[in-house]
């Protein structure tokens, strides 16, 4: 599943609870904790989930996830191909050469004087 799919899982999940820390929603079942961690990322980027840290709780209680009610944007349906045009254009250098206007070639002969 893409980051995409699986933060929309995740938020489908949360709304039937308040909030939920990355260790509950790998107990759950739902997806492991690295993906877990990973859609929490991408739903935070996107402000579809918030952090909110609890005071005085252990380490693994401390940072709980939240919906914000916000939706996730839409997933891309192309893959973004490399480019370097915007780095060209920052750089000022032209994408196509620039025609220089050509001289005539000259060739030079020495005269041997005996």
């Amino acid at each position: 599943m893409s980051t995409h799919a699986n933060a929309e899982a995740l938020l489908a999940w949360l709304r039937d609870r308040e909030s939920a820390t990355v260790e509950e929603i790998a107990a759950s079942g739902l997806m492991k904790s690295r993906t877990a961690s990973d859609a929490i990322r991408y739903a935070v980027r996107s402000g579809a989930l918030e952090r909110v840290a609890r005071a005085g709780a252990s380490a693994k209680e401390r940072m709980r996830y939240r919906a914000t009610g916000v939706a996730l944007p839409a997933p891309r349906m192309h893959v973004a191909l490399p480019s370097f045009d915007g780095l060209l254009e920052a750089w000022g250098i032209a994408r196509e050469p620039v025609a220089l206007p050509a001289t005539e070639a000259r060739r030079h002969q020495i005269a041997d004087h005996e």
